[in-house]
């Protein structure tokens, strides 16, 4: 045990990663594998860890791989070491790692993670390539799905005739202290439109609060972060898009939306090819 303890301690401290790092650069090689086993080891402190996973992504070597996309399947609700990885995987520049990513951002979706999400797209832009493209495109989908749905949570006010959004109908029905109005029910704080109070019960018993649709809302961003990563990836997505325009059944907005990502990708080639004229 005292062992075990001393050992943890040499290897804890951004400084030691920081000394480590410089020993490497100077060509001390066996710094590697130290500033391998401090990022893979969940009993070192987070931002210890952090510092290694930055270290590593500068030392740019795919022999990380492995302890990275590890990092990515902890469990974990802190984000910002899955962030520092991600910014590491694209340093590193391994197309390997692109599935494990798509797979991470699958996980995202069950939590309001929008910059784990938002770290992930651009590094698929630089990691490139058909797979990084069809998860952008994919993500395009998806943003696309929730923007329709969103829209249709509006509804035309009774007396003004102005687009109004459901929520605001669902407060208009709720009492100050949580109550329904007069004549709308029996007084629970249950809403009709939406099943639940603003404050209800969890499984577990506590008080949950429900976040405000302007605070949770990031589609739009996450939507364009999508849209300019995916025009990163370059001429290898266009086959892509054009495959998934042809097999799939999406609205108007998202086939503009993915034509105009073509238009400029294409163009950007064609600039390039005129510089190297």
């Amino acid at each position: 045990m005292v062992l075990v303890a001393v050992t943890v301690s040499a290897l804890t401290g951004c400084t030691s990663v920081d000394q480590m790092y410089a020993a490497y650069q100077k060509g001390d090689e066996s710094q590697y594998v130290r500033l391998l086993e401090i990022a893979s080891r969940q009993d070192i402190p987070y931002a210890t860890r952090k510092t290694a996973v930055k270290a590593l992504g500068e030392i740019g070597s795919s022999q990380a791989l492995p302890v990275l996309l590890g990092i990515l399947h902890e469990f974990d609700r802190r984000s910002s070491l899955k962030e520092e990885t991600l910014i590491s995987l694209g340093r590193i520049g391994d197309p390997n790692a692109v599935p494990p990513i798509g797979h991470l951002l699958d996980r995202s979706l069950t939590e309001p993670n929008a910059d784990l999400r938002m770290t992930a797209m651009p590094v698929l832009s630089q990691l490139g390539g058909a797979d990084a493209a069809e998860i952008l495109v994919n993500a395009l989908m998806y943003y696309d799905v929730l923007t329709t749905r969103s829209e249709t949570t509006t509804y035309r006010g009774v007396f003004s005739g102005d687009e109004q959004e459901i929520s605001a109908l669902r407060d208009s029905m709720l009492q100050p202290a949580g109550g329904r109005a007069s004549g709308l029910g029996g007084g629970s704080g249950v809403n009709d439109l939406t099943g639940q109070a603003p404050r209800d019960i969890g499984f577990f018993g506590s008080n949950v609060e429900f976040m405000s649709d302007a605070l949770s809302d990031t589609t739009p961003k996450e939507r364009d972060m999508a849209r300019e990563s995916l025009v990163g990836v370059g001429l290898v997505a266009v086959p892509v898009i054009e495959h998934f325009l042809l097999n799939h059944d999406t609205t108007t907005t998202l086939q503009q939306e993915l034509a105009a990502v073509i238009g400029r990708i294409r163009e950007v080639d064609i600039e390039v090819g005129a510089g190297e004229g």
